[in-house]
């Protein structure tokens, strides 16, 4: 599906990032993966392998992103998981509870730093490429304490369905998940993510929540169904039709 294409990742050195890294590798494409933390990206490309190409920068940082896209050269797809962790940054909560650094920090992990990156790609990106942007179903399911989470998806849907119509014949989509099992909440004790799943899960037609590799094949699906362009998928295991 992908042989002979070039999909960089931001965000590919662990999580969603990382499987979709690894699903577009195995359908053939040459990977190049970039992330904030030099030790998980060296330790991600190695796990890769054939070729992957790592470059360490910060989306959060126009200037860093942009010379990490501009070493890697010209590619086909761009994929974006870079994110915020809500729960490590307190967001999860009322807005009346709400600090505003914490909202602030959100908004630049996970806006601020897709932005940056489809920015500092449209110059480098092919002709009949794709852009794939990550935002989340807090932005088409009304949640409790999701306030931040919402307006920041929000935002990110709504960059894509412009940004498609600006820069087209590049197609622009975002893959919208539900809860995913990753490291974003390894923080929490054990205990304490089993009742937070369950919680979550507990109203879901698909009553888990997915795997990484599971969300990952909507971003394929993105990269390769070249007549789709500002589209949300979601991948949510059916929380919209509860």
């Amino acid at each position: 599906m992908l042989e002979g294409r070039r999909v960089v990742v931001v965000g590919g050195s662990a999580g969603i990032g990382h499987a979709v890294a690894q699903a577009a590798r195995a359908a053939g494409a040459e990977i190049a993966i970039v992330g904030r933390d030099t030790g998980t990206l060296s330790r991600a490309v190695a796990a890769l392998g054939g070729g992957t190409r790592g470059e360490a920068a910060d989306a959060r940082d126009p200037a860093a992103i942009a010379t990490a896209l501009a070493r890697i050269g010209r590619f086909d797809h761009l994929v974006v998981t870079a994110s915020a962790s809500a729960a490590r940054l307190g967001v999860a909560k009322p807005m009346a509870e709400m600090p505003k650094a914490a909202a602030e920090s959100f908004f630049a992990g996970k806006f601020w730093a897709q932005y940056h990156a489809a920015q500092a790609a449209l110059p480098l990106l092919s002709a009949d490429g794709s852009i794939t942007f990550t935002s989340g179903v807090a932005s088409r399911k009304g949640l409790p304490n999701h306030t931040v989470l919402a307006a920041s998806n929000a935002a990110v849907d709504a960059m894509a369905r412009q940004l498609a119509r600006e820069i087209a014949p590049v197609r622009v989509n975002v893959v919208s998940p539900g809860l995913t099992d990753t490291r974003a909440y390894d923080h929490l004790a054990e205990e304490e993510k089993k009742a937070f799943f369950a919680h979550v899960t507990g109203r879901l037609p698909i009553a888990r929540a997915a795997s990484a590799a599971e969300i990952a094949q909507g971003y394929i699906f993105a990269m390769t169904a070249t007549y789709l362009t500002g589209a949300v998928l979601d991948l949510d295991g059916g929380l919209l039709v509860t």
